[in-house]
This record gives C-alpha cells, sequence and structure tokens, in this order.
C-alpha cells in the first residue's frame, strides 16, 4: 500500500486532480470568462485547421472541375484536327491514284495517238460472277459506251457489257462472253482468243484454230490483231503456256496466260475511240452476249 502512494502515476493523479480543482475555483470567482477563454484559446488552432482543410478542399474541387473542361477542350480540337487529318490522307490518296492513272494515260496517248481512254477504278466487283466481273467508276457521262474496250497498263481486262451514267459493268477476257481477234506476235498467226468454264476457272483463255501445222509454242506472246473492231491492234493479250490439240476438230489451239490477274486489278483504261473502231463487227470477234448489250449503250 505504501508503494502506491509513492508511485509515479500517483503523483501524476494528485497532480491533476488539484489543477482541476484550482481551475474551478478560478472559473467560479471571474464568472466563467477564464473557462471560456480557454476553450476559446484551445479551439482556435482546430478552427484555423478546418478552415484550411475546407478552402484547401473548395480549391481542389475548383482544381478538378477546370482540369475536366480543359481537358474536354483539348480533346474536342485533337478531334477535329485528326479529322481534318484524314480529310487530307484521304485527299492524298485520290491525288496519287489520279497521278498514277494520268501517267498511263499519257503514255498509252503517246504510243496511241488515235486512242481516246478514260481511266476508272473498279468499285465493286460480283461475288457471284464465276468469271470475275467487276463495276468501275465511269459511266456514259465520261463518253464510255457498250462494246468499249478495258484495259490496263498489261494489256487488255475486257469489254464494257453495260453502262449508265455514273459507272459500267466489265465482262472479264475470262468470260465465255469475250471473244478477241488475236496474234501470235511471233509468227504472226492469228486466231479468236476465248476461253471456257474449265479453263477460266485455271485464269486460262485459248487462241483457238490454230493449224495443223502451227509454229506457235510455249513462251509466244499474243496481242489483238485489230480484227472485228473491238479492240484496237497490238493490245498485249497473254503468254503461250502449251499448244494442244482441240477436241473437237483437227485444228489445235494454244493455252495463254493473260497479263491482267482481273481478279485484283484496281485501276484501268476505256478505250472510248480509236481508229477502226466498230469496223467489220462479225460474230467471230464480237462478245457473245452482244445482242442484249447492244441494247444498252453504244455509240
Amino acid at each position: 500500500m505504501k508503494d502506491v502512494f509513492h508511485s509515479n502515476g500517483f503523483k501524476i493523479l494528485i497532480v491533476t486532480v488539484f489543477v482541476l480543482f484550482g481551475v474551478m475555483l478560478v472559473t467560479a470567482g471571474s464568472g466563467g470568462s477564464f473557462a471560456a477563454d480557454a476553450f476559446g484559446f484551445l479551439s482556435t488552432p482546430m478552427e484555423r485547421v478546418s478552415t484550411l482543410i475546407t478552402n484547401n478542399a473548395t480549391v481542389a474541387a475548383q482544381s478538378v472541375t477546370q482540369s475536366k473542361d480543359e481537358l474536354e477542350a483539348e480533346n474536342a480540337r485533337l478531334k477535329q484536327q485528326v479529322d481534318e487529318l484524314n480529310r487530307k490522307l484521304i485527299n492524298y490518296y485520290t491525288y496519287q491514284q489520279e497521278n498514277a492513272q494520268l501517267r498511263k494515260f499519257l503514255e498509252l496517248k503517246n504510243d496511241n495517238k488515235d486512242f481516246k481512254p478514260v481511266s476508272a477504278a473498279v468499285i465493286a466487283r460480283d461475288p457471284a460472277n464465276l468469271f470475275y466481273q467487276f463495276t468501275i467508276d465511269q459511266g456514259t457521262l465520261a463518253g464510255i459506251a457498250v462494246y468499249d474496250p478495258v484495259i490496263t497498263e498489261s494489256g487488255v481486262a475486257g469489254w464494257v457489257s453495260s453502262v449508265s451514267a455514273n459507272y459500267s459493268r466489265v465482262t472479264t477476257i475470262l468470260s465465255p462472253d469475250t471473244k478477241i481477234s488475236a496474234t501470235d506476235k511471233v509468227n504472226r498467226e492469228s486466231g479468236v482468243a476465248g476461253t471456257d468454264v474449265k479453263l477460266s476457272d485455271q485464269g486460262i483463255v485459248k487462241l483457238g484454230m490454230l493449224s495443223a501445222g502451227t509454229t506457235v509454242k510455249a513462251g509466244d506472246i499474243v496481242v489483238t490483231n485489230g480484227l472485228g473492231g473491238i479492240y484496237p491492234r497490238d493490245l498485249a493479250v497473254g503468254t503461250v503456256k502449251s499448244v494442244k490439240n482441240d477436241p473437237y476438230d483437227v485444228s489445235l489451239y494454244a493455252e495463254v496466260t493473260p497479263f491482267v490477274d482481273v481478279k485484283t486489278v484496281r485501276d484501268v483504261m476505256v478505250i472510248t475511240s480509236f481508229q477502226g473502231q466498230g469496223q467489220a463487227l462479225d460474230d467471230n470477234t464480237k462478245p457473245a452476249s452482244s445482242s442484249s448489250a447492244s441494247s444498252q449503250g453504244g455509240k
């Protein structure tokens, strides 16, 4: 028990009690002003801290709101810049395509003074068509008519089989409806280039009606010869792959791989006028569907 009264904890307790008792006496004698002052002394720093925290929170909230508005405005500006860059990029690709077509146009025009070509782009393909028919973005407003030959810088792609004001459909060289009067450029032997469903599936046309003693051989280049008035002369058709016997008669035919891949072609030239166009049109050289096509347009 004696140890308890002499402990530090007990001494602190006694001091605290006397302090509190003294405060009570002073408060009672001063009408409570001292307590109020003491409370004010203790509470004022706390109020200042609270006010500071509140002010900081308000400033932070305003800063967040301002930052959000600034971010939204910046995003709007960036989106506008992206849209503008996209427009410029589209224009760039358009100009690039037009320049490439113009170069081909000038080369073709310089080599063939009598040609009146119109450049066009492939805008659609018919997935249901077995012979890779496609649609181009030029029509009668550009001077295009049915039967106009369609080519690329590599050679013959096909012919215009139907036409409207702003677009045309092209029947390709791989269609059985296509007949081209052609010549082996090496030995000058001529025939009619066409195809059938089986050969078309292999991407091949055949130069038929060759004589039994033909000298046509693999590697020879086949070109148009101008007969029939559908194609001008000396347009590249393809390369001879092999020479075979025709199973239906005594003649021979040459399998020819076209220079133009009509499955992937993107830019073409339509020859709307050339020397000898439409002359001596006969059943051996005109397209098989010409009777129906001629009712849709022409020159």
